[in-house]
């Protein structure tokens, strides 16, 4: 069973199109998760687990997110960041460790639209 994503008003708010490389990111800590209690589903599958009795859920890649933003991997250790997008409480953005803004699929297909009306803008303007 897949848990929806837990996003915080607590996570940054970042236009990746105006901020590609992360600064002043939340600090990753990892040892607060040293002890946790397993949450489980009615079919007894671990699908998160519990810490200062605040829930964390798994995504499909066995990572999660804390409630500042920061992604860890299904070992634990610190692996990006979600930010949401200015003035919106459901798009969201990922940054990976290294800091760079990591577009997902949607935001490709986003982009390379952005891009080709740029061209065709300027096309229409040499003309």
């Amino acid at each position: 069973m897949q848990q929806e994503k837990v996003i915080s008003k607590d996570w940054l708010r970042i236009d990746p199109f105006d901020s590609p490389i992360l600064k002043n990111a939340p600090k990753h800590q990892p040892e607060k998760f040293s002890q946790y209690k397993d949450l489980k589903d009615e079919q007894d599958n671990v699908i998160g687990f519990l810490v200062d009795d605040q829930q964390y859920f798994f995504n499909e890649d066995g990572g999660w997110i804390d409630y500042n933003g920061c992604y860890y991997d299904k070992e634990g250790q610190p692996a990006g960041w979600f930010v949401l997008h200015p003035g919106d409480v459901v798009h969201e953005h990922f940054y990976d460790q290294d800091g760079f803004y990591v577009p997902s699929d949607d935001e490709n297909g986003d982009l390379d639209n952005v891009k080709a009306e740029k061209v065709k803008s300027q096309q229409n303007v040499a003309t």
